[in-house]
């Protein structure tokens, strides 16, 4: 877990070296409600790159109603001198309101460095406020120790065969999240509540462990269908291959298994 903690601010190298995207499976950012900040530049070095001195004087044109009203009477005018002196007029209110809206420029850019902000672009999972923040992520810990040990379970079924791609941990972690949504009751809010999470894991214990072994299962299956309908050589080498392995796997077998096994067949 990433903290920023109340009245600090993440910037530059820093943010790079930080941020959650370097590896989203298992980093987190968060950030206090209170004051905390983060961007890659601060607000006044955003400011004169997103906001230059063109776009403050057609900002000023916009909303200054005497601007409004000496851009207006510059296109009335005709006389070459009448022009010149309204322009002047121009020149000089716009002189006289730039170091405000300057200062408006940069409190614009400051409030896209906001904790709402960084939570509606998805640079953090949350604002936490720091009286809390001990207790969160107690709970935010447990639930994702017990997440990433379902995960790797999860994970570890892909290795049994070649029917199936490579589960990735962001998608093992979104096939937990649509087993849990199976459950009646539950709802996206709900999964972002680490304490319920953590109490339907410990309710859900044995149909978690019988949809990873159905999953293993099903890995096996796919396995075994391809080589057989590969066709050609593959089909058959793969077939006498399943064939001399089950005949192995039987031989080791006490005669109980063997009983059983047969049974099965």
């Amino acid at each position: 877990f990433v903290y920023i903690p109340p009245h600090a601010e993440i910037r530059g190298g820093a943010w790079v070296v930080l941020d959650a995207s370097i590896n989203e499976s298992v980093m987190e950012m968060y950030a206090s409600a209170e004051n905390a900040k983060g961007g890659v530049l601060e607000a006044n070095g955003a400011a004169s790159v997103k906001y230059r001195l063109k776009d403050i004087l057609a900002t000023m044109h916009r909303l200054d109603d005497k601007l409004k009203s000496l851009d207006a009477e510059l296109q009335e005018r005709v006389c070459e001198s009448e022009r010149q002196e309204v322009m002047d007029a121009i020149k000089e209110r716009e002189q006289a309101l730039l170091p405000v809206y300057e200062q408006i420029s940069v409190q614009f850019c400051e409030l896209h460095d906001t904790p709402g902000r960084m939570k509606a672009v998805g640079v953090i999972e949350r604002a936490v406020e720091w009286k809390h923040a001990r207790s969160y992520f107690y709970w935010r810990l447990r639930r994702k120790l017990a997440e990433f040990d379902v995960r790797k379970q999860i994970i570890e079924t892909a290795q049994v065969g070649r029917g199936h791609a490579v589960i990735t941990p962001v998608a093992a972690s979104k096939m937990i999240k649509s087993w849990f949504l199976e459950t009646n009751g539950a709802t996206e809010a709900l999964w972002e509540d680490d304490k319920a999470v953590l109490s339907w894991m410990a309710q859900k214990q044995e149909d978690l462990e019988t949809k990873i072994v159905q999953l293993t299962k099903a890995n096996v299956t796919q396995e075994v269908f391809e080589v057989m309908t590969a066709g050609g050589n593959t089909a058959k080498i793969g077939t006498a291959g399943i064939v001399e392995g089950i005949s192995q796997a039987v031989s080791t077998m006490s005669a109980e298994d063997q009983a059983n096994f047969k049974e099965f067949l």
